[in-house]
């Protein structure tokens, strides 16, 4: 009966859910990247992730399903390898020495290297009675960068923001507002959701324009 009763209390928020106002959200790609890489040879190489403790897993989840259905067994999560001589950050954007370095470190022939950036959270998931006379804004951005180690090159890096506005909706025409809930509940992605989304559309940005 308790499990019957649980069921009918989520169909009823789901339900509920339907009838609020939902901000969208928009993602930009940053960097004008034209070419993708060759998913066919090689052993590959997840570092891990620098980005909040709290998205760590599910971002960290989403990248090693991507890569496992492109690499299968040719790819690795840093943390399930033994023996690796390896700074636990890597930088962004390392020079070929670095790379060298890379190589030398790990063995593997490619390097996945991300990370994440909070740049405004001023709006919660769920705000209730907004002031129409305020404006916010959550963003969010990722990069994600791939090294070839055998030739000491970047050779993909893509950095994609995404962004959810509120914004000012104030008239010159005053309309009487509604003291109903369901009229005044408006959802918004929060900083940990746009950075999903933003890793998702690197991935799609990758998959179009890499060698499988």
């Amino acid at each position: 009966m308790n499990n019957f009763k649980s069921i009918r209390f989520i169909l009823y928020i789901s339900f509920l859910f339907l009838f609020f106002s939902c901000q969208s959200s928009h993602y930009m790609l940053m960097t004008g990247q034209r070419t993708g890489v060759d998913f066919s040879s090689g052993r590959w190489l997840l570092n891990e992730l620098d980005c909040p403790k709290n998205s760590k897993q599910k971002l960290t989840d989403e990248t090693l399903k991507f890569f496992r259905k492109k690499l299968g067994d040719r790819v690795f999560y840093i943390q399930d390898v033994n023996g690796l001589l390896v700074p636990r950050k890597i930088n962004l954007n390392p020079n070929s020495v670095k790379l060298k370095e890379l190589k030398e470190g790990t063995g593997f022939d490619f390097f996945i290297n991300i990370s994440t950036h909070k740049s405004k959270s001023d709006l919660g998931s769920i705000e209730l009675y907004e002031d129409d006379y305020s404006s916010g804004k959550n963003e969010a951005s990722v990069i994600l960068e791939i090294y070839d180690l055998n030739l000491q090159q970047i050779i993909y890096s893509q950095n994609v923001v995404g962004i959810t506005n509120k914004a000012n909706k104030q008239s010159m025409w005053e309309t009487e507002k509604s003291d109903k809930l369901l009229d005044n509940v408006t959802l918004y992605k929060n900083s940990n959701a746009l950075m999903i989304g933003a890793l998702k559309r690197i991935l799609k940005d990758l998959e179009k324009r890499s060698v499988n």
